[in-house]
């Protein structure tokens, strides 16, 4: 894995850089615009990420579970070649790679030992190919026990690592999200994601809060999404809360109330 030619374009790790700096304030301007890419073949993804580029993302996702779930046996090493260089070819922003398993409201029905595959596949393959590491973030999710190994292995290849956890079908008391996101914080040098269900306001806000009140005193990079319509406004408000990235639409969304990247960069440009 790396590039003879330098990258000159944001990395990864500064497109997820924590949004505290060491005297406890807000140091981040906005948050980062993260772009889905939800295509089922190597051009709809080239194309898409080079829409969401144009449309003024910070960072594309390839969601490969949409792919996984056309074709139940395909295995990610010829990924590599076929989609990840491609797109890393065709922009200059970030690419943060994910397999989001059913359990956690993606397109693939997994096993653990299916989930365990495609990742090391996915790590094995970023080794043999010429991306630079500095451009590629990888998701792991928090459910699964192989998700510390794997976090150590990126790192050391120089990827960007971030853990979720999604509830989809509530907000968990505060007390709760507070532990769910110092449990994945255990994990040195990650992106803490928190993605829930909203019912009402409250859900959004007490969200918001626990981010805010994590993110100041960790110093460290976390996301917080309240999803569904009634948690849009996290989308647009999590950044002045430490939140460190947003996510946006360039056509298909990935999750119940995300906004396109036209009104989420109108908004957080005001």
């Amino acid at each position: 894995m790396g590039s003879d030619e330098k990258y000159e374009g944001r990395t990864a790790a500064e497109v997820f850089a924590p949004a505290y700096g060491p005297d406890g304030k807000l140091v981040r301007e906005r948050p980062s615009v993260i772009v889905p890419l939800t295509g089922t073949t190597a051009q709809m993804l080239v194309e898409e990420a080079r829409a969401a580029e144009a449309a003024g993302a910070d960072i594309v996702e390839w969601r490969s579970d949409f792919m996984l779930a056309t074709h139940e046996q395909l295995s990610f090493a010829p990924l590599g070649k076929d989609v990840v260089t491609p797109i890393v070819a065709a922009t200059n922003i970030p690419l943060l790679l994910t397999i989001r398993t059913s359990g956690q409201g993606g397109e693939a029905k997994l096993r653990p030992g299916r989930y365990r595959l495609l990742l090391a596949e996915m790590l094995d393959t970023l080794m043999h190919i010429d991306v630079p590491p500095e451009r590629i973030a990888i998701d792991l999710e928090h459910w699964f026990e192989g998700t510390p190994a794997l976090a150590r292995r990126a790192q050391e290849m120089g990827l960007t690592v971030v853990i979720s956890h999604h509830d989809w079908s509530e907000t968990p008391d505060p007390e709760i999200m507070q532990i769910v996101y110092e449990d994945m914080l255990e994990l040195p040098g990650v992106v803490a994601k928190l993605a829930v269900m909203a019912h009402d306001d409250a859900d959004v806000q007490n969200l918001l809060d626990v981010c805010a009140r994590v993110a100041r005193s960790s110093r460290r990079a976390i996301m917080a999404i309240s999803m569904g319509e009634m948690g849009k406004r996290s989308r647009f408000e999590g950044g002045s809360y430490g939140s460190v990235a947003t996510f946006g639409t360039v056509g298909t969304a990935s999750a119940p109330g995300q906004p396109t990247v036209e009104e989420l960069l109108a908004a957080l440009h005001r």
